[in-house]
């Protein structure tokens, strides 16, 4: 990766976040010849649920509707990544996707990442508007949630 910096969050110490969870993780690492850097792509495994981590010349984190990038050259990134990671390990946040129906199919309006004491289904009308159909995906799948507004 080009221009780390010493709050890059690095392999080990999200091994280590995963590790204090135990849970099942598969890590495949390589090189990107058209983009001439290494990477490493991680997925952690909860029941049925997976969530993925693509570690490159950026962070990307994958749950459910929603993904994230974190620039390893800012600190504030970094911060973040790392909160993020863990708090959606630890099911305190989801990811948030919105649809609307239209001809029987379901078409894409948004998604983003929420806290779980905002779910309802009040704040979700307020946010993205009558009717949507809103899918919050946990790590911890027990959890997960489905709204119309």
């Amino acid at each position: 990766m080009k221009n780390r910096n010493d709050a890059v969050v690095t392999i080990e110490e999200i091994r280590e976040i995963i590790d204090r969870r135990s849970l099942e993780c598969q890590i495949n690492e390589g090189f990107d010849v058209q983009k001439n850097e290494h990477f490493t792509y991680i997925e952690v495994f909860h029941g049925d649920t997976k969530l993925m981590l693509d570690l490159a010349g950026e962070y990307t984190i994958y749950l459910g509707d929603w993904h994230g990038h974190y620039y390893t050259d800012e600190i504030h990134d970094m911060r973040e990544f790392r909160q993020v990671l863990e708090d959606l390990l630890d099911s305190k946040i989801c990811s948030v996707g919105c649809f609307r129906e239209r001809n029987g199919a379901e078409n894409w309006c948004g998604s983003s990442i929420e806290f779980r004491e905002n779910l309802d289904r009040d704040y979700f009308q307020r946010k993205y508007g009558d009717d949507r159909i809103i899918r919050c995906k946990f790590f911890d799948e027990t959890l997960n949630r489905a709204f119309m507004t």
